[in-house]
């Protein structure tokens, strides 16, 4: 009788003592770890996420003590339960550390084979094969960061391993490619695990170029190949977002640049190729070949509405003596009378003007000219010959590098002349 009342005594006594030392559990820590060693550290991540959610509810706020005194019923919820959430895996073990802050380890397994040396399929949807690769070079190592992920997972976790790798392509195509979206699919093939990933354009692209490729300073003629060659280059640009080429205009100037400098005829004579992209669904792609060595054309005119001297040539070859001054010679014939004029002279070029002088021979005049480029297609110019002392005016439009039109005011009669550029 009196042993009874000590173990009744004592078990009151122990009793408070146990409450007082227990506390609410504050937060919970959860890990999952295969025991094989296999299954990459981002999907280990994405099933510890999944139990995180699972035991906040079950244990956060909850008395320490109760949840250590149950700890068997409890790692045997936290198995039935992750056994289902971690479809192609087994949980082997659980190991619970109750306290305010809550410690949760899951020991996990795949049920059966596992990936191994996945096929990596990354496609650019609706835009060139060598515009791919640049773009391609936005993501580096995506397939290999994709490959590593997967790797070692269990051949039946496909479906949710899909997700996990859907938000990594998206997470990259957000900092690097914010103008592209992707489709990601992972595939078991017999015993092949196929990672498609297709990366396709989003918003307003580029449907149509308008692209010239011209000189000023060497014959247009001579460019042909090149005019041809680039046209094909630059409609490989068909496809893109506008969105993306207002973002990597430079670059895409700079890569375009780059071609061009490498291309035989601009080595050889010297040439400065200059590359200008106006982001837009109908693209401008315009090309000029400068030169800082020498200026040389040929024109030929043909005047309607003039009564003499209508028809007529010119050849101009020109050496720059300095970035703003040249040195040239002109020869002219005009056909009406095959009559041939020659002059030597000098011009002085400043931002968008011109100002040249022309010793004309035989003929014994002196010309004066200053020409403004209001845009690369419109140009003002005034002329003043010293022999005849009579001043002229012309509003020029550039048709295409082969052809103007220019309106002239001669000092006492209009007309309209037709320029034939080589």
């Amino acid at each position: 009788m009196k042993l009874n009342k000590i173990i009744i005594f004592a078990a009151m006594t122990c009793l408070p003592l146990q409450q007082a030392f227990s506390a609410p559990i504050e937060d919970v820590a959860v890990r999952v770890v295969d025991t094989g060693g296999g299954t990459s550290e981002v999907l280990l991540q994405k099933m510890s996420s999944s139990m995180q959610v699972v035991a906040d509810q079950l244990f956060v706020d909850k008395d320490d003590g109760a949840i250590a005194a149950a700890s068997g019923d409890y790692k045997r919820l936290l198995t039935e339960i992750g056994e289902r959430v971690f479809t192609g895996y087994e949980l082997v073990d659980v190991r619970l550390e109750a306290a305010p802050h809550t410690r949760i380890t899951l020991f996990a397994r795949p049920w059966s084979a596992t990936i191994s040396q996945p096929v990596m399929d990354l496609q650019f949807s609706g835009v060139e094969p060598q515009t791919a690769a640049l773009l391609a070079r936005s993501v580096p190592k995506l397939q290999e960061q994709l490959e590593s992920a997967i790797s070692g997972a269990s051949v039946d976790a496909g479906d949710w391993a899909g997700g996990v790798l859907r938000r990594m392509v998206r997470s990259r195509l957000e900092e690097a490619l914010p103008e592209f979206r992707a489709a990601v699919d992972v595939l078991q093939e017999g015993e092949r695990t196929l990672v498609q990933v297709v990366i396709y354009p989003v918003g307003q692209l580029v449907t149509n170029i308008k692209y010239e490729l011209r000189s000023e300073a060497i014959p247009n003629i001579l460019l042909m190949d090149l005019k041809y060659k680039y046209a094909a280059e630059c409609d490989k640009l068909r496809g893109l977002p506008v969105a993306y080429v207002q973002h990597h205009r430079q670059e895409l100037e700079q890569l375009l640049t780059q071609k061009l400098l490498a291309e035989q005829a601009v080595q050889e004579f010297g040439l400065q190729p200059v590359v200008k992209l106006e982001p837009a669904a109908n693209m401008a792609v315009s090309i000029m070949i400068n030169s800082d060595k020498y200026k040389v054309w040929f024109e030929g005119y043909g005047d309607v509405g003039r009564e003499s001297e209508n028809l007529s040539g010119k050849a101009h070859l020109g050496k720059f003596i300095s970035g703003r001054d040249e040195v040239f010679g002109e020869a002219e014939v005009i056909l009406d009378h095959v009559d041939w004029r020659f002059g030597t002279g000098y011009s002085h070029y400043w931002g968008k003007s011109v100002w040249s002088f022309t010793r004309r021979i035989p003929v014994g005049d002196n010309e004066y000219r200053l020409e403004y480029n209001l845009s690369p297609k419109w140009r003002l110019r005034t002329d003043h010959f010293s022999s005849a002392n009579r001043n002229e005016f012309g509003v020029r439009y550039r048709i295409h590098e082969f052809l103007s039109a220019e309106y002239v005011y001669g000092g006492d009669e209009f007309y309209l002349r037709i320029i034939g550029n080589l």
